[in-house]
């Protein structure tokens, strides 16, 4: 066996009720088999710190309970004589724990023993019991779990596959029986939702268990729907150490539809982290949202950021445009090489209608034109810093260019506005702008505004109802600012539009004055192939008319031929006597006619 982290010996265990102190950690029993080799850890609190530089030892327990009788390995180097060359002590401060390891077991090496921190066995200690067996028929121990209270521990459960896979789950033995809490369907017991995930690998099973409580410290076995696989998996005894420097967050978020939600995660700033993401746990897995090296998940784009402050051990979580698919659990995950911190948060729809910051959340501008974003905040926010800022995948850059509309000398409580002005956009400046609220360095509340700049020469939609900003019960208001440049053209083409119609109008009324006028004075008669302008007045008057007591006779001229040369004047008799003729002679179109 090799010196591994966590248990690679064969431990059935077997607590010795009130023989371990609150601060130190032992298997409660060891079996080995002989000749061959046992290791196990012993884990210990960090605070205070002397316990990382203190002495380190395990001894032979006495007739005593507690009381050593021999001390037999400690990390100065001691070592006696009959473990000589063949046990070894190595402490791991930077973790908290140190290894025993014994080869070439003995049968005499069998008994009870005594291992602590101090000068003696009146420090803080943990009892543990070895036994030795000759054969290899030795029962699987279960592995060593230490884990601060509020902390993060994993589970990790090897299976030697029996045929087709079958489902897998970690089970917390109880006085009366096993419960299940989580299996690799994600199925999850009610007690512990919300603080477990599985990781499903093919002939591995990994359950983590986030804020563990003192509740938690139970012994746990790995099972199989398959009995054959079941018979090979590990146990594991989980211990806590209620010692913690780390304040914590509130768990339990309820932020309104539409509004923002802003959590708190705390952790060690003297501890290195190589990754902190924030998560949403779905079907036993959690799945990164955002996290502090820029990574953003597409549909959560423009709506979540994260504000870490790696001085004061702060990371703040924001997202805007909350809706109903957003209420569930969340993680605060911090990963390093030697710690691993995860912190719940519950977020659950408010049924209150508090008021909230609001504004204008997707805003259209041509190039070139200036654009104005406005934010309004209820009175609760009067006194309270508030900033705009272009968002990020990283951060949220602040903006100066900010106008206040609040009053100080307003005694009554009304709605604000914090308005945001670019004076001429350009197409670099589309993105997403935040406005919010802060109390000192904490987040108070958020909104997103989406600003889109199209080209100058592009014709801008009428877009009046609804704006979708990625996903269900995200829909924002619209404003739509259009270009001054496509004003003044569309009102240069209106007028001409106006005048050619108003001149077309004119000349058809001119023609259709003349055409009455024409049609009322004077009718066109043709008779054969000659034309004559006589009045049908005329003709009703004098042509045909039997009335004696007719006078006056009414005057016209006589229309000549058309090829024929201009004739004298005749009187009205002459005319009348050639009206006649033509009536009364109509002939061929040659046909001559002779006075």
């Amino acid at each position: 066996m090799n010196n591994a982290v966590f248990l690679l010996g064969l431990i059935y265990v077997v607590l010795i009720p009130g023989a371990e102190s609150d601060e130190i950690a032992c298997p409660g029993q060891v079996t080995g088999k002989e000749y061959g080799e046992v290791s196990f850890q012993c884990f210990y609190s960090p605070t205070p710190k002397a316990n990382k530089y203190s002495r380190k030892f395990c001894c032979l327990q006495g007739s005593r309970p507690g009381r050593c009788k021999q001390t037999v390995v400690s990390d100065s180097g001691y070592v006696s004589n009959q473990f000589l060359e063949r046990i070894a002590l190595v402490d791991s401060r930077e973790q908290s724990f140190f290894t025993v390891t014994i080869t070439g077991l003995l049968k005499e090496d069998q008994g009870t023993y005594i291992c602590g921190i101090g000068p003696d066995e009146n420090g803080i200690k943990g009892v543990l019991s070895l036994s030795i067996v000759e054969d290899d028929k030795i029962a699987e121990d279960a592995t060593l779990l230490y884990v601060k209270l509020r902390g993060a521990v994993n589970f990790k459960c090897k299976y030697r596959e029996q045929g087709a896979p079958q489902r897998k789950f970690l089970c917390k033995v109880t006085k009366t029986g096993c419960l299940e809490i989580i299996d690799s369907a994600g199925k999850t017991d009610s007690s512990y939702e919300g603080r477990v995930s599985a990781d499903k690998e093919a002939g591995t099973f990994t359950v983590k268990m986030v804020q563990v409580r003192n509740i938690d410290a139970a012994y746990y076995t790995c099972g199989s729907d398959n009995p054959e696989e079941a018979k090979y998996t590990p146990s594991f005894d989980l211990r806590t150490n209620e010692e913690t420097d780390i304040p914590q967050g509130s768990h339990l978020l309820t932020p309104r539809l539409g509004g923002s939600l802003s959590a708190q995660c705390n952790y060690n700033p003297q501890k290195k982290y190589t990754e902190k993401f924030w998560c949403k746990l779905e079907d036993g897995v959690c799945n990164p949202i955002v996290k502090t090296d820029g990574y953003v998940k597409s549909s959560y784009e423009g709506t979540v950021l994260i504000h870490d402050n790696s001085t004061s051990g702060l990371m703040q979580v924001l997202m805007t445009n909350i809706s109903s698919k957003d209420e569930g659990w969340y993680w605060c995950v911090m990963i390093g090489e030697k710690h691993d911190q995860t912190s719940a948060v519950q977020v659950r729809i408010s049924t209150e209608n508090l008021p909230g910051l609001s504004g204008n959340k997707f805003v259209q501008v041509p190039a070139g034109d200036p654009a104005k974003i406005t934010c309004s905040y209820p009175c609760r926010f009067k006194t309270a810093e508030k900033y705009w800022c272009r968002w990020g995948n990283n951060k949220c850059e602040p903006l100066s260019d900010v106008e206040d509309t609040q009053d100080s000398q307003l005694v009554t409580c009304q709605t604000e506005e914090l308005v945001l002005t670019i004076r001429s956009v350009s197409l670099k400046d589309s993105g997403f702008y935040w406005c919010g609220v802060k109390d000192g360095s904490r987040y108070v509340e958020s909104i997103t505004s989406r600003l889109i700049v199209v080209e100058p020469s592009r014709d801008v939609p009428n877009i009046n109802a609804q704006a979708n900003l990625g996903g269900e019960s995200r829909n924002v208001q619209v404003v739509v600012t259009p270009s001054s440049s496509d004003v003044n053209k569309s009102g240069t083409i209106t007028a001409a539009v106006v005048s050619v119609c108003a001149a077309v109008l004119v000349v058809c009324a001119v023609f259709l004055f003349l055409r009455l006028r024409q049609r009322k004075n004077s009718d066109l008669v043709s008779v054969g192939s000659y034309r004559t302008n006589i009045s049908m007045s005329d003709l009703d008057h004098n042509i045909g008319k039997e009335n004696p007591a007719v006078t006056e006779l009414q005057e016209t001229d006589v229309s000549r031929f058309e090829d024929s040369p201009k004739t004298k004047k005749k009187g009205s008799r002459e005319n009348l006597d050639y009206s006649s003729f033509l009536i009364n002679n109509v002939g061929n179109p040659t046909e001559q006619v002779v006075e």
